[in-house]
């Protein structure tokens, strides 16, 4: 398993929360008090092109934003990453600067995932038992055969290695680690 930092564990930036608060107009907005919402931030001043944040650390950044045009009208705003010149829609705080989720080499929860773990899984979400030894369930009433088959075989290819292994084959299930918290 890697040792790559999880998103869920560190305080994201959400350009869409600063738009639907207003801060990005074409004036220059100024919020002194951000500390409530986002720790670790002092100070952020936006107007529709940039943010300017300042750290509690004393450091500051210049977030540049991006405009992408909506296919109903309207426009939608993204963060420009320092490091990697990519819009984005969430940068992360690692405590003096913000940046994006592949500049950070970060990983969602579900990725770090093992195989056994996304085969049990895709086993209850098609109403079977989550047991390799069990066989595998019929397709599920109004589920699309398509989909169907292709989650089978996506579950088969994960549990063909697992089979090979008696340590995983017959260990009993633990079902809390499926159920979301």
């Amino acid at each position: 398993m890697s040792k790559h930092t999880i998103v869920e564990h560190l305080q994201s930036f959400d350009v869409h929360v600063l738009h639907r608060m207003g801060a990005l107009r074409e004036p220059l907005v100024s919020y002194p008090m951000v500390s409530f919402r986002w720790s670790g931030m002092v100070r952020l001043t936006a107007n529709k092109w940039r943010v300017d944040l300042t750290f509690r650390s004393g450091a500051s950044q210049t977030i540049w934003l991006r405009w992408s045009p909506c296919n109903f009208g309207g426009h939608r705003p993204w963060f420009v990453c320092d490091r990697c010149n990519r819009a984005v829609g969430k940068l992360y705080n690692t405590g003096s600067s913000l940046a994006c989720r592949r500049c950070l080499d970060l990983r969602y929860a579900s990725q770090r995932r093992g195989a056994k773990l996304q085969a049990l899984k895709l086993r209850l979400r098609l109403n079977g038992i989550a047991s390799l030894d069990k066989r595998f369930p019929s397709r599920p009433k109004g589920m699309h055969r398509r989909t169907f088959d292709r989650l089978r075989r996506k579950a088969e290819a994960l549990e063909a290695d697992l089979r090979e292994n008696p340590h995983f084959r017959y260990r009993e299930t633990d079902y809390s680690v499926l159920v979301p918290r």
